[in-house]
């Protein structure tokens, strides 16, 4: 086993960088997962990491051992694919043992190998099969299977669940979870599901942009974002942000008529617009005429959303244990505990920390 260190790491497509100098430890036996929208650079990060794509300056550490232009066979690490590649003709007991056989490792050793890591994968009635006749999560589990018996230092998976359905996926994020608890191996995970992110990890990166906007334990970054962008993504349904007015130390909420926090911030903040952010379980909907419209209700059996918008074109996003109790076409009033308002600036997106 062994811990990752990312050290200044740039990764550019002739003049078009996508990884802007990227700094990142990751300690020996720690799940870690890489969320972000399309294009935000997290699979790039990882195919670095593998060796799959070049580092084009910074350095790549694996153990304290310098990989950065290391072959990927070198660097003691295995990849678990979006899809499953495995090969059709052989069996299951051949897919997991072929790499080890191509390495010319004693056939005894391969065998060794195969059965300990199917019986890890729960695989043992399925090695004669061939991948046509097994599941979309049973080939998923060869697939992890193949990489256990690598003995890798590190474990890398690139979405490894996209193409499966919702049972599946929860099916397999139980195994994942089981997995790393019984290898204790240093595991980086790729995914732009929310669940799968706050559910897996030790520790969450959030990249935008080729760059890091925070790293932290799933619930430190629900908690406490550093900014907007964090907080939005973050979650699911995301954060509420409800426009406001911050003057004399107090904060106006645009659309709540009448309703005023007392606020005092450590920078100092000057008077203008400012941004509150609100979880959908901290929001409540009262049922009696206010500025807000009920545009949808989701009802789904212990928890109802009911999506709401003002004459502005403010979206809202609230929570109830249980049924809803308003109506498509309502007009609702919100109220919520300030204890739970987190403050952005508008312009920059950053955090306001209030004292």
């Amino acid at each position: 086993m062994a811990g990752l260190n990312l050290s200044k790491i740039k990764k550019s497509y002739g003049k078009i960088e996508v990884i802007h100098g990227v700094d990142l430890d990751i300690d020996d036996g720690e799940f870690v997962v890489f969320v972000g929208p399309s294009g935000c650079g997290k699979s790039t990060l990882l195919r670095m990491i593998a060796g799959l794509e070049e580092t084009t300056s910074g350095q790549i550490d694996i153990g304290g051992r310098d990989v950065t232009h290391v072959d990927p066979a070198e660097r003691g690490i295995a990849m678990v694919f979006q899809t499953y590649a495995l090969y059709p003709h052989m069996t299951v007991e051949e897919n997991v043992g072929f790499g080890l056989k191509m390495n010319k490792v004693p056939k005894e050793e391969i065998d060794e190998k195969v059965v300990r890591a199917s019986d890890i994968l729960k695989l043992g009635p399925y090695l004669k099969r061939k991948p046509k006749a097994l599941s979309g999560g049973q080939r998923q589990r060869v697939a992890i299977g193949r990489a256990i018996v690598r003995g890798p230092e590190v474990f890398l998976f690139d979405e490894p669940l996209s193409n499966l359905d919702a049972e599946l996926r929860l099916e397999m994020r139980v195994e994942i979870a089981r997995l790393h608890k019984e290898l204790g191996t240093t595991m980086i995970y790729v995914t732009h599901d929310q669940v799968e992110a706050m559910t897996l990890a030790d520790k969450i990166v959030v990249l935008k942009d080729g760059l890091i906007e925070q790293v932290g334990a799933p619930l430190d970054l629900y908690e406490n974002p550093d900014n907007k962008f964090v907080a939005g993504f973050i979650g699911s349904p995301a954060m509420n942000f409800i426009s406001g007015e911050f003057k004399d130390g107090a904060i106006t909420v645009n659309a709540i008529p009448g309703r005023s926090l007392k606020a005092e911030f450590k920078d100092n903040r000057s008077a203008g617009p400012i941004s509150l952010g609100l979880r959908p379980e901290h929001i409540q909907t009262v049922s009696e005429p206010g500025n807000y419209n009920v545009d949808l209700v989701e009802e789904l059996g212990g928890v109802s959303y009911i999506y709401l918008s003002t004459q502005s074109g403010e979206k809202i996003i609230s929570e109830k244990s249980g049924r809803a109790n308003v109506k498509i076409g309502e007009s609702v009033s919100i109220s919520f505990d300030p204890v739970h308002a987190l403050y952005f600036d508008p312009e920059s997106g950053l955090r306001c920390y209030s004292v």
